[in-house]
């Protein structure tokens, strides 16, 4: 029976499969590591007997989800909500039955992007469950375990969405590495949501790049 393995390092879920494929590429690549134990491997079903999500408003029209207790690095998705539909930014593994209900308590997902590979996770899930659609850059193809009809490879540097976001590809980290903004964030001034693309320093005073 084929099944959908996930890598318990990085949290990304593969195309199905008999047998755990052999590596995962994304944590062999030099951006990842591989775990002190070695490649280790779980399923959605295994996940959703030992964690559960948090969901919890981080501002008005952005609301956070994560894994307890922690799962993979440790990834964040951030859900944010405009009058034209909500995008996913960013993804992390678990999606259970408490989270879609309170997913779609919240307006549902219409739109997924997500920062670079590291959270990719099971974003093909997420969108089928939501009927939703998922831009990643395409400079980033060729990490996706998981291909699927959902997902759209935008090319160029920017990519407008609805309710005045913008998808800004940034590489660094990727090539596809991008950001999302979100002009009514931080009540109207404006928000950034990038992943670890730019990273705020300790003293808030500055970034840095990946």
């Amino acid at each position: 029976m084929s099944t959908h393995f996930i890598c318990r390092t990085c949290g990304t879920q593969f195309a199905a499969s008999v047998e755990p494929p052999a590596a995962c590429p994304i944590c062999q690549d030099e951006r990842q590591y591989v775990g002190y134990a070695g490649q280790q491997w779980t399923t959605l079903d295994e996940l959703r007997r030992e964690h559960t999500n948090r969901i919890e408003e981080v501002e008005p029209g952005l609301t956070g989800i994560g894994t307890v207790p922690g799962f993979a690095i440790g990834q964040r998705a951030l859900l944010v909500q405009t009058p034209e539909g909500n995008v996913l930014w960013d993804c992390i593994t678990l999606l259970d039955e408490a989270t879609v209900a309170a997913v779609r308590a919240l307006g549902g997902i219409r739109t997924i992007a997500i920062s670079h590979p590291h959270y990719y996770a099971t974003m093909v899930e997420w969108a089928q469950t939501f009927d939703a659609t998922i831009y990643l850059h395409a400079d980033d193809r060729a990490q996706v375990m998981r291909p699927d009809p959902a997902i759209t490879f935008w090319e160029g540097e920017t990519l407008p969405l609805f309710g005045g976001l913008t998808l800004i590809r940034c590489g660094g980290h990727f090539a596809g590495g991008q950001v999302l903004h979100w002009p009514d964030g931080a009540a109207g001034r404006g928000a950034m949501l990038t992943g670890d693309i730019i990273m705020v320093a300790q003293d808030r005073r500055y970034v840095s790049f990946m």
